[in-house]
């Protein structure tokens, strides 16, 4: 059983705990660069595909020198060949960034901070059935994940590498499920043990098996695996287009919303 304690949190540490979920090097790869600082909290890969492990979380800059930090940020990344994705939120400063974004021709989506307590009864899904991953398993795992999320096959290899090296990590934080009808792999998602907390990330089900029940399914059993390994509460970061209102009708509140923009 993975050693955590129970809290009582309250509305300000779930909001923080929500926001510096993803923040970590559980997941990362062997160029990976996380540039952080007091205020700031940016990733950098120049082996990952698209916004993948590219992206900056956390922004907290003076209002004068906004514009110059968007400059210097878009330029690391065009030197990758990658878009530029940035979150912003509450904890985003100055309060017009994403203003200063939009203007510089971002597209944007929005996004809900949301939080659980494991211990919320659940209900089964019918004719789905999830499972842990095991070394064994990866290779499936990865294939549906990357059919899922359309990135491209060739990045298959060096991303089971990086979920090999997490589940061999000691103590281990990251465990994965699949979720099946039948014998079919149909979905994929995760999981990372935080302080006290856990965090839920990359839950997608293949376009022909949506609708069965099977993004309920591993929502719940990464629920009940948290509740047997004594984790009180969860939290992610969903899509109001899609994973947020089904994660409303399972039991989760909203903690805050955001946005995530995006530049080509």
């Amino acid at each position: 059983m993975h050693d955590t304690r129970a809290m009582a949190l309250t509305l300000e540490q779930k909001r923080e705990a929500c926001l510096r979920a993803p923040m970590g090097d559980d997941l990362v790869r062997p160029d990976t660069r996380i540039i952080a600082r007091p205020g700031w909290y940016q990733v950098v890969t120049p082996s990952a595909p698209g916004s993948v492990l590219n992206e900056v979380i956390l922004s907290q800059v003076e209002a004068p020198v906004a514009e110059q930090v968007i400059d210097e940020t878009l330029a690391t990344y065009r030197a990758t060949g990658h878009p530029t994705k940035w979150c912003v939120g509450f904890w985003t400063q100055p309060e017009d960034f994403g203003e200063r974004l939009a203007r510089r021709g971002f597209s944007s989506w929005d996004v809900r901070g949301m939080g659980c307590d494991t211990t919320v009864a659940r209900t089964d899904a019918r004719h789905v059935t999830v499972e842990a991953v095991t070394e064994q398993g990866l290779d499936s795992y990865v294939a549906v994940e990357q059919q899922g999320w359309s990135l491209p096959a060739s990045d298959a290899g060096l991303q089971r590498g990086v979920y090999l090296a997490a589940l061999r990590a000691r103590p281990r934080r990251v465990h994965l499920f699949v979720a099946r009808l039948g014998e079919e792999v149909v979905g994929t998602a995760g999981l990372v043990l935080r302080d006290g907390y856990a965090y839920l990330l990359g839950a997608q089900v293949l376009e022909a098996a949506r609708g069965k029940g099977a993004y309920r399914a591993l929502v719940t059993a990464r629920l009940e695996f948290l509740r047997d390994q004594g984790v009180d509460y969860a939290v992610t970061q969903a899509r109001e287009a899609t994973s947020a209102p089904i994660l409303t009708h399972l039991g989760f509140e909203t903690l805050f919303r955001s946005k995530c923009y995006r530049l080509p």
